[in-house]
């Protein structure tokens, strides 16, 4: 299972990628860069939900990778976008402005929870993907890459960094 460090900053670089390459700073604020980071660790919710219900209840209690690792989340986002969008185009007033921004933000939650689904899968654990059809899956690969997440989490943030100084954009951060 990949880092808390690399859920979210590599969630950040591949959005701030699609913002400097795609979309634009314009159509793509420095804020739903933070919202996509923070998703991106947001599965991962349910390991203090299991302290908290282990507590509660005196049970040692551990469902990660469990519901909050499907990818029934992450298609509630982007249908919950797709709606708000919709609407957002059938009018034309400051309400619409806002139907737009919570679309935008939407979609970022899903990529950024989707994204979460796909380092778990790569990085060799399990994910129960199709919960709650089934509790667990195997489809993922064992790449092995599990052994080299410290070093992995330092070569992400150096890449980027290099990359945002080379293109002179590391002062968007500033």
């Amino acid at each position: 299972m990949a880092y808390a460090v690399t859920h979210i900053l590599l969630t950040i670089v591949v959005l701030d990628f699609f913002r400097h390459y795609i979309f634009g700073k314009h159509r793509f604020p420095r804020y739903l860069l933070v919202i996509g980071g923070i998703a991106g660790l947001l599965p991962d919710i349910d390991i203090p939900l299991s302290w908290m219900f282990s507590l509660i209840t005196g049970v040692g209690t551990y469902f990660h990778g469990v519901f909050s690792h499907s990818i029934v989340w992450p298609i509630a986002f982007l249908l919950a976008g797709m709606i708000l969008y919709s609407l957002h185009t059938k009018k034309k007033n400051k309400i619409a402005n806002r139907l737009k921004t919570w679309a935008k933000i939407s979609y970022v939650i899903s990529f950024g929870w989707f994204f979460h689904l796909v380092l778990d899968c790569l990085y060799g654990g399990y994910t129960s993907m199709l919960w709650p059809l089934q509790t667990l899956t195997t489809f993922c690969p064992e790449f092995g890459l599990d052994h080299y997440a410290v070093s992995i989490d330092a070569i992400i943030l150096v890449l980027w960094l290099a990359h945002e100084e080379l293109h002179q954009k590391i002062k968007d951060y500033f």
